[in-house]
């Protein structure tokens, strides 16, 4: 070899060196197949965006290392066969617990001198924009708890009012909530949304809306507060005569278009209602009541209960498949009572919004009104909090910037105002099992003042299932004390 072949070799072995380290090193993922569709390169950003190991799938059928793929549907096979490229294409190619990794990618062939060297696929890293994401948001959730209303219209869906900017809180579950809701945000999978009344579940579900779907329509409607005899008409839409007052009426349904249908206190719908309402969502099609046609629909079902879905289900108030359709993604909202520190965030935020509103300047919260509030327990959530605060707020005077215990008593009912009621301790002339008897009587009685005879709320202070709590109610005669 001569000494200019030797450079030349030199070179080639230099320029190739310095490709492997770029693919080595850069943040998008790189796989390359040969004529054969055999992998050649598998990066480790390719790694790590679909969970696999080079060393796993180096030297095979690339549909062979995707287990669920096939020659049919490869899409390097594809590319191979017509040397066209597929460029920003969406889609998983990986599933990870049978859960799909979507990623972003294009794929080219490389052809030269009219022969298919090979094919390969650079799939672009979004994790780190979406990072970025979720710290700009929390950035302007830290900065300014509540933005007016005035300031952002213009930029909310109409009939909304909320984004993730208003779903006030610092708590790690708050936080962690907001990123899953986020995620799925910009999908079209259904989402149900489980949490106690006044824990702000329409809120969240705006949000989502304006974070995915923002110009797009989005309809709320409360299942509670429609009678059984007209949700199937308000959902599907009706025709002139099909009953008594009826009119041609397109569906929410069809109108929500290919926005968002928020379907509030699902658990409130009859079992009847539901297996209507899961034919409609499993053919993706409506029938008006009346109508011999049917109408398609394209909107993004949100759903929201106040219920544990284990409780609906147990109780069969809640369809199995009904449930399953409705909720491809679970997002549940945890009580104010299990993240304190949202109290006074949540405190602040509505001491803002009623500073405008009343033309108030409150400005701080003495420590022991603090103290106070975090130390309630809050049943009826969000809502109870900003209820309290507003009554409170009314209470001010106009020229005062420190919000004390002063207004907040002058405000609350005079039972409230008495000391928390301490369990009475049996006497020790009692037998142990008529003193454990006594003992869960007072605390269950307690309990059910305190949640205003609610079951479930009653329970869950308790630290006990709701069957339990109906079982040992029913055992203490306290349904008829």
């Amino acid at each position: 070899m001569t000494e200019a072949e030797k450079r030349y070799v030199k070179q080639l072995e230099d320029r190739l060196y310095c490709l492997e380290s770029i693919i080595t090193h850069v943040s998008e993922g790189v796989i390359l197949t040969d004529h054969d569709c055999r992998i050649t390169v598998f990066n480790p950003a390719k790694e790590r965006m679909e969970q696999m190991k080079a060393k796993d799938v180096m030297g095979m059928i690339s549909w062979e290392a995707y287990t669920h793929s096939n020659r049919e549907i490869s899409e390097h096979q594809q590319v191979s066969d017509t040397r066209e490229p597929i460029l920003n294409a969406y889609r998983p190619h990986a599933y990870v617990n049978d859960i799909p990794v979507y990623i972003y990618y294009s794929t080219y062939p490389v052809v030269r001198d009219g022969e298919l060297l090979g094919v390969y696929t650079i799939s672009r890293n979004e994790e780190i924009l979406r990072e970025l994401l979720y710290e700009t948001i929390e950035q302007k959730r830290d900065i300014n708890y509540y933005n007016k209303p005035s300031a952002s219209k213009s930029n909310l869906a109409p009939g909304t009012s909320f984004t993730f900017a208003h779903f006030c809180g610092q708590s790690p579950q708050t936080k962690a909530l907001i990123k899953e809701a986020q995620m799925v945000a910009s999908t079209s999978a259904s989402i149900l949304i489980c949490g106690e009344t006044g824990t702000g579940k329409e809120v969240l579900a705006q949000s989502i809306h304006n974070f995915g779907q923002e110009k797009k329509t989005f309809i709320p409607i409360n299942c509670a507060a429609i009678p059984e005899a007209l949700l199937e008409s308000t959902l599907f839409g009706s025709v002139r005569g099909a009953f008594t007052g009826a009119v041609d009426r397109q569906g929410l349904l069809v109108a929500a278009g290919d926005g968002t249908l928020f379907l509030d206190e699902i658990n409130s719908m009859s079992v009847a209602m539901q297996a209507k309402l899961l034919r409609a969502l499993q053919e993706k099609c409506v029938r008006p009541v009346g109508s011999l046609k049917e109408e398609p629909f394209r909107c993004r079902l949100i759903c929201a209960t106040n219920e544990s879905v284990q409780t609906l289900l147990g109780e069969k108030r809640l369809r199995p498949d009904l449930f399953y359709r409705i909720s491809d993604f679970i997002l549940t909202i945890p009580p104010l009572r299990e993240r304190p520190e949202d109290i006074l965030d949540l405190t602040e935020m509505f001491i803002q919004r009623y500073n405008e509103e009343f033309h108030k300047n409150i400005s701080t919260v003495t420590a022991d009104l603090k103290r106070r509030l975090v130390q309630n327990k809050w049943p009826g959530n969000t809502r109870e909090l900003e209820h309290v605060i507003r009554n409170v707020m009314l209470r001010v005077p106009e020229l005062e910037r420190e919000l004390t215990m002063k207004e907040y008593l002058s405000y609350m009912p005079e039972s409230e105002l008495t000391e928390e009621k301490v369990t009475a301790i049996p006497p020790l002339s009692t037998s142990l099992p008529d003193a454990v008897r006594q003992l869960q009587r007072s605390m269950i009685v307690a309990a059910l003042e305190h949640c205003g005879g609610n079951l479930t709320q009653a329970a869950k202070e308790l630290g006990i299932q709701r069957q339990n709590l109906a079982q040992r109610i029913k055992r203490l005669n306290l349904s008829d004390p």
